[in-house]
């Protein structure tokens, strides 16, 4: 990576733009390593492919067996649809969404773009990396805009449709004004149209994305907390703390620009899926990133390859049309590490002891929104980049003292970046709480409307249960092979990095940062699967520099051969009929996709939806997805004091709450009168999965006797009939600790009915119950 010094260190020097040459780093090799290679290949994707999904009745080697013929029937469907299921005219549908997506990231990327010039400016750099940076600093600004804006009650499709214009004109006037020679083009070792195959490959996945993400939601958290918190904030006209659902405290940097979305869109219920949109485009981005990347330290082959691996990882594409906030944090995860990196290289080049600070501050701001989207950021990003902030002035020679001021100076600067994306957040929660991290840290900081019993859930419910090596091994099985939704190619091809002499050491960085991010996902989270995604661009971008460790001709017809039929597979379970990624309906009609998802997690929303009476007020029990819910609710997610226990349990000390005894029938009444509340809906499928073994547990005062007996005390009124087969479970598909609640904690809720699709009878249980409350005395 030679280029001109300048005689002066600046700010800026023309070494920010050191580009790798096409396949610079590639030594001439020992035709035994390409066989050696190949056989490895063949290995490790025989290993890959011989599991079985471990969320799906099927395995990879199914799917292989479906790729010709599903993806066949994508283009010419078997039996033609009606128009109202699938129909591209449905597509006229997605307009409205799409065009709100599109105005906020334009006015986010022109945001970007303005403060570039001022944290980081740099007149050489590359077009893939400024836009790049540029997203990630206009999309945390609008997340920030949004959370100020909203925390004053100033939701106005107005104001931030006047703001998002102002930044576009501003951005668009500048370069008009102040227009310079172009800066450097990209790197054109190979003519553009030796990378026309790649493009051919990639859109199918990113033009999948999209439609994917034009979708309702079907994901339990994302319903509860992801979209659900911004619906809340949108119908009370400002952002506030939701005391019933303690996932709405968490740092909501992804979820304000979905409540942004639907501030300009005018709607909850669409503009969540113009939302989504906004956070789909995460994934693309941080693919962009990884090609600048790419590029920079390895070659423009080498960004491309890493960039394609990670748009055609499954993972990739359900992160990206669920709404989830990994997304977010994967994004911002690789643009922290990339300024980090742009960070050493321009120390590394500085001729004097001037500290190359502006990067490091870039670095911070990324790694304090990394941190906005989701606490772990704070293990993820912050604290091992802050370190090497720190580390970094004390590998070069010289005084102590000088060293020392230098590390101060560095992490001051990278603290400062980090406080101003995520302090807001921080403060929020102090105000609102006393807890900056709350719900977290509760024997430090304590909190508003938390105890240690809630602590004690919430620890159990999200901490390892385990640390036996056995389970490490385990893990590192399913983070290398076995997930569901993983690319062969991620760690297929990212050890034969080290196969790049020249970049050895910036090889075994990258690696050491991986193995960082699975041990504190092993350490401190309760392993979800998602919990370890944030890696998955750190080890594309190595898999693109291994996959250019030869420039063998034929290694490059076997890789992308390789790479193109592998990517059938990849296609084939996200847009395959088996929906293995997700829902999938891309072209569906949007009233029948609403009335498809509404029930997802709570059988008789539907139900409720279209028979209540207007304006009536629902108290929700065990039942926290209630974003798809068309009525005012009251509800409480499982970890939130159960507002049925406060309501109606005479509490006694000493006595566990299954012993408890209801309240009088007066005092009942006066309670449900002065909260308007007209119906009560149950949802026992989700109280029966909490109290499930191994699950966060349910109160014991809430079961069905106890609203037999307000019936009795002339409470409630006769349950409404449930009449749909959707009302109902079969007890065979129960869990043991499940079947025995039923059957001895819960047997009024055991049915013997005819289901489809063998229309014969069948044992099952009520998942749902809804009584009206009496109005008289």
């Amino acid at each position: 990576m030679s280029s001109k010094r300048r005689t002066k260190s600046t700010t800026a020097p023309k070494t920010e733009q050191p580009r790798a040459k096409a396949d610079a780093s590639v030594e001439r090799e020992d035709p035994k390593i390409f066989v050696a290679i190949v056989v490895w290949l063949v290995i490790f994707g025989a290993i890959f492919f011989s599991f079985k999904l471990p969320n799906f009745p099927v395995s990879r080697a199914d799917v292989w067996q479906r790729v010709p013929w599903d993806l066949f029937d994508l283009i010419d469907p078997p039996d033609p649809l009606p128009a109202v299921v699938s129909s591209w005219g449905n597509l006229s549908q997605r307009i409205p969404p799409l065009l709100v997506a599109t105005a906020i990231l334009l006015g986010a990327w022109a945001t970007g773009q303005l403060l570039l010039r001022v944290v980081c400016p740099d007149p050489n750099r590359r077009a893939s990396e400024r836009t790049f940076f540029a997203f990630a600093l206009g999309l945390s600004a609008w997340s920030l805009i949004t959370l100020t804006l909203g925390w004053f009650g100033v939701l106005s499709r107005e104001l931030f449709g006047g703001l998002l214009a102002l930044a576009v004109l501003a951005e668009i006037g500048l370069r008009i004004f102040r227009r310079k020679p172009a800066p450097p083009n990209e790197d054109t070792d190979d003519h553009w149209r030796n990378y026309n195959l790649w493009l051919f490959i990639i859109v199918p996945f990113v033009l999948c994305m999209l439609l994917g993400a034009l979708l309702p939601s079907t994901d339990f958290d994302v319903l509860e907390y992801h979209l659900g918190g911004p619906k809340e904030y949108f119908q009370a006209g400002r952002i506030e703390m939701l005391p019933h659902n303690v996932y709405t405290s968490f740092p909501f940097g992804t979820e304000m620009l979905t409540l942004l979305s639907m501030v300009m869109l005018g709607d909850w219920y669409w503009g969540a899926v113009a939302g989504k949109v906004v956070l789909m485009s995460f994934g693309p981005l941080t693919a962009l990133g990884i090609y600048a990347a790419g590029s920079r330290w390895f070659s423009t082959r080498a960004g491309i390859y890493a960039a394609a691996i990670h748009l055609t990882t499954p993972w990739t594409y359900r992160i990206s049309t669920i709404a989830y906030a990994e997304g977010g944090l994967t994004f911002y995860l690789f643009a922290a590490l990339y300024a980090v990196m742009i960070g050493y290289e321009r120390y590394c080049a500085a001729l004097d002891a001037r500290m190359p600070w502006r990067p490091f501050l870039l670095a911070g701001l990324c790694a304090g929104s990394a941190m906005a989207c989701k606490y772990p950021g704070v293990l993820s990003v912050v604290i091992p980049l802050g370190l090497v902030a720190l580390a970094l002035p004390f590998t070069r020679p010289g005084e102590r003292a000088e060293q020392t001021g230098g590390a101060f100076r560095l992490g001051l600067i990278f603290a400062l970046g980090t406080a101003v994306t995520i302090g807001p957040w921080l403060l929020k929660n102090t105000i609102e709480t006393g807890n900056p991290v709350y719900p977290l840290v509760y024997s430090v900081f304590g909190g508003a409307d938390w105890d240690a019993d809630l602590n004690a859930k919430w620890k159990h419910g999200h901490s390892p249960n385990t640390y036996s090596l056995l389970d490490l091994a385990e893990k590192v099985k399913d983070v290398t092979v076995k997930s569901d939704w993983l690319s062969p190619f991620l760690f297929g091809l990212a050890p034969l990095a080290f196969l790049l002499k020249s970049k050895r050491r910036l090889v075994i960085w990258l690696w050491a940062y991986v193995g960082y991010l699975f041990l504190t996902y092993w350490i401190f989270t309760h392993r979800i699967d998602r919990f370890w995604v944030p890696l998955i661009p750190v080890v594309a971008l190595l898999a693109g520099a291994g996959a250019t460790w030869s420039a063998r001709l034929s290694w490059r017809i076997f890789w992308i051969g390789l790479f193109s039929v592998v990517s059938l597979y990849h296609l084939t379970m996200i847009a395959g009929p088996l929906s293995l990624c997700g829902y999938n309906a891309y072209l569906i009609d949007y009233p029948l996709a609403r009335q498809h998802t509404e029930g997802y997690y709570s059988p008789g929303l539907p139900k409720l939806n279209r028979e209540l009476p207007p304006g009536s007020k629902v108290l929700c029990v065990g039942n926290a997805v209630v974003f798809a819910a068309e009525f005012p609710n009251v509800y409480n997610t499982v970890f939130d004091y159960s507002i049925f226990d406060q309501w109606f349990a005479d509490k006694q000390s000493g006595v566990p709450a299954g012993q408890w005894k209801l309240r009088p029938a007066d005092e009942i009444r006066r309670k449900l009168h002065d909260a308007g509340i007209a119906h009560i809906y149950i949802n026992w499928a989700e109280i029966l999965r909490y109290r499930d073994a191994g699950s966060y547990g349910y109160t014991d005062f809430v079961t069905p006797a106890r609203f037999a007996e307000m019936q009795r005390m002339g409470i409630l009124g006769p349950q409404w009939p449930v009449k749909d087969s959707s009302g109902y479970g079969p007890l065979d598909q129960l869990s043991p600790t499940q079947l025995a609640d039923v059957q001895q904690w819960a047997p009024s809720l055991e049915r013997s009915i005819v289901l489809p699709p063998e229309n014969k009878a069948t044992a099952v249980y009520q998942r749902y119950q809804i009584f009206p409350v009496l109005t008289g005395e």
